[in-house]
């Protein structure tokens, strides 16, 4: 069985667990009896018809086309490898898969995509408003609820790691947007990265601080959270990397669609710096002009691979990984939790999908 495989078949583990988890702080339907409970009494009434119109038809149409589901279950196989066996933790590991299904419905927005997982995406289906409100409203209503089920002191913690990574996911996603609008061209490798950690990192960081926090282990929060900020970001290089030279069918987003974005990825960046100033300045005018013609963005596609950024990403991916393993390696008992770990981590810088 490939590594892949394997790794497909342990997230098979945590899937249905999750998606009930998910279910109970976001309903597929709303009515008055959850909102209720979860909001307290209304001031007037509520129109249980609208949140289900406005919030939960777009958010599960998003939702049902599947994803990896790899952040509730790095936290789930982090609690595990802690010594934790409550299945409690599953109500805080749908939390970052909620927000990010979230970030995803309103990047498409802010990117002008036409695709996601391989269908129309959200905005496109329920129009630009109704989008951006259900997205918003997905990055506060998942915490607000779990929140609640904890206890005070794991509570107030859980929010602050919370909105620390809310922040975190606004500055990466400030970054990424002023760079593909070309209004700061001067982006350096570790301009890249940072932006990477703030916006992929931060959700996976906040997976495994999760996990920490349930399991009581405070101590190990700082240096947890940094092995699940360097798995997230080696997991953006590698989507970065698919975008150019993945797999449509698999990937399941357009081919170059980064490129037709003018995004600056760490591969777009390399390549503009090892290219000679001719190749380099070509390669900026088509990033640039937005374009989406076929021959332009091949052209972008093979000058990037003719400056080694290719394999100078999956370099990084695996080095990342492998430094952040080894710190956290140490802290872990040996424990099939611990390999089906390793194994995750691996997996995210390799995956062809």
């Amino acid at each position: 069985m490939s590594l892949e495989d394997e790794v497909l078949s342990i997230l098979s583990e945590y899937v249905e667990h999750v998606e009930k988890a998910v279910e109970k702080l976001t309903p597929r339907m709303f009515d008055t009896g959850f909102l209720v409970k979860e909001f307290g009494e209304p001031v007037y009434r509520y129109s249980p018809e609208s949140f289900t119109e406005g919030l939960a038809k777009p958010f599960w149409e998003l939702f049902r086309r599947g994803g990896k589901r790899w952040r509730p279950a790095l936290t789930v196989i982090v609690y595990e490898a802690l010594g934790g066996g409550d299945p409690g933790i599953y109500i805080l590991a749908a939390v970052p898969e909620i927000i990010h299904n979230a970030t995803l419905i309103v990047d498409d927005v802010e990117d002008g995509s036409l695709m996601r997982r391989g269908e129309p995406c959200i905005h496109r289906i329920y129009g630009i408003d109704i989008a951006i409100n259900a997205g918003n409203a997905y990055y506060y209503i998942p915490a607000y609820l779990a929140a609640k089920k904890l206890p005070k002191n794991m509570a107030t913690l859980f929010l602050e790691k919370y909105v620390e990574t809310m922040t975190r996911l606004s500055l990466g996603q400030t970054m990424d947007i002023v760079w593909h609008r070309g209004l700061v061209t001067d982006i350096t490798e570790e301009h890249y990265l940072q932006m990477a950690a703030f916006k992929t990192g931060a959700l996976s960081r906040f997976a495994v601080e999760l996990a920490a926090i349930y399991a009581g282990r405070g101590d190990l929060l700082e240096e947890l959270g940094r092995f699940g900020e360097a798995v997230g970001t080696a997991f953006q290089i590698q989507d970065d990397y698919l975008n150019i030279f993945g797999d449509e069918a698999r990937y399941g987003k357009e081919i170059g669609g980064d490129i037709t974005e003018g995004k600056y990825t760490l591969m777009t960046v390399y390549a503009l710096t090892h290219l000679s100033s001719e190749k380099a300045k070509r390669l900026r005018q088509i990033l640039h002009s937005h374009t989406s013609d076929k021959q332009e963005l091949k052209e972008a596609i093979n000058l990037i691979r003719e400056s080694g950024a290719d394999k100078y990403a999956r370099e990084v991916m695996r080095r990342s990984v492998h430094m952040a393993w080894s710190r956290v390696e140490p802290l872990l008992a040996d424990t099939p939790a611990k390999t089906k770990l390793k194994k995750l981590a691996t997996f995210l810088v390799e995956r062809t999908l």
